[in-house]
């Protein structure tokens, strides 16, 4: 009995000195990834790609083309409801202006010369009344200067009409009418430049093009979004790790980690925790090794690698974070 206790005791000892020795206070999986994550960009149209803009490690900005799908036929769309607008607006500008000066002078020339023409023929109907009384003249003489007179008087008539129109400008009802015209053909305007700008596939971020996934003349829809380029943010590079649940109180947001990678033997990268999930979720990071358990759950940490370090995005690592013993030394 006393050797089992003298045992145990030396166990124990042995795990304080060996965990002490231990700098990290826990380890997960983890894998590379740009700040923000990285973005798939997919056309929101079905059609064929006209041209890629970009090749793969581009530099690119926010809003920046990618690619452009085959638009003709919604560019026709656009040129036709801008022409109609301009139409519509040209006449709402004519309607409020109402007519020109040099068509007010010309409808008050001609009301004035009928006004001349008017008094003429007047003047021979009134000649020849007493005349075709008194026999000297024949009756269709005075019926020919009767209607003459009758005809001037409607054309009279008419032309003042047009002038009032003419100086009272367009009604109200018209101009409200031509309005709501413009408005209806503004908004369709605005509708085909909206759906012409989705044959545009932009950037939805600046950084780098990771990857080119479609080239010209391939088929694109927006049903199953089809993915034409991956981009990433790598001016500043991110662990995404997945922390076994049974280690999960063993990390904090500040902590410090130390990153390695089979592919950099013998070298570490620095980082923090940046944030830590609140729930739970399977695993997905596999690393291979033989004694790896895939059905535990885990906990996904956020790390920022310290500014200078630069790896490949999708890099898979390995996590230490530093126990603060061990940070404290």
């Amino acid at each position: 009995m006393k050797h089992f206790l003298a045992l145990a005791a030396l166990a124990l000892a042995f795990s304080t000195v060996q965990s002490r020795a231990d700098p990290y206070a826990a380890a997960a999986p983890g894998l590379v990834e740009p700040l923000g994550e990285e973005r798939q960009i997919a056309s929101q149209v079905i059609g064929i790609i006209d041209k890629v803009l970009v090749e793969e490690n581009d530099a690119v900005a926010a809003n920046q083309p990618i690619a452009i799908i085959v638009n003709g036929e919604q560019a026709a769309r656009v040129a036709a409801t801008r022409a109609q607008l301009a139409e519509a607006q040209a006449q709402l500008e004519k309607l409020l202006n109402g007519a020109r000066p040099e068509e007010r002078r010309e409808a008050k020339a001609l009301l004035e010369q009928l006004d001349a023409e008017l008094q003429l023929a007047q003047l021979d109907y009134d000649r020849k009344k007493p005349l075709r009384a008194s026999g000297a003249a024949s009756q269709a003489a005075l019926d020919q200067s009767s209607s003459a007179l009758g005809s001037l008087k409607m054309r009279r008539t008419a032309m003042a009409e047009r002038v009032a129109v003419i100086e009272a400008g367009a009604r109200v009802e018209d101009i409200a009418a031509a309005r709501a015209v413009v408005e209806r053909l503004k908004a369709e305007t605005t509708f085909a430049e909206a759906q012409l700008e989705k044959f545009t596939i932009r950037s939805p971020i600046a950084g780098t093009l990771l990857r080119r996934q479609r080239n010209a003349g391939e088929a694109v829809t927006n049903i199953d979004p089809t993915p034409i380029a991956i981009v990433g943010d790598l001016s500043r590079l991110r662990v995404r790790a997945e922390v076994d649940e049974t280690d999960i109180g063993r990390i904090a947001v500040g902590q410090r980690v130390e990153v390695t990678a089979d592919a950099y033997p013998g070298k570490k990268f620095g980082g923090t925790v940046a944030r830590i999930a609140q729930r739970l979720g399977a695993k997905a990071v596999q690393t291979g090794r033989p004694s790896e358990k895939v059905d535990m759950k885990v906990l996904q940490a956020m790390i920022d690698l310290d500014p200078e370090v630069r790896l490949p995005v999708g890099l898979r690592i390995d996590v230490g974070f530093v126990a603060p013993q061990a940070a404290r030394r």
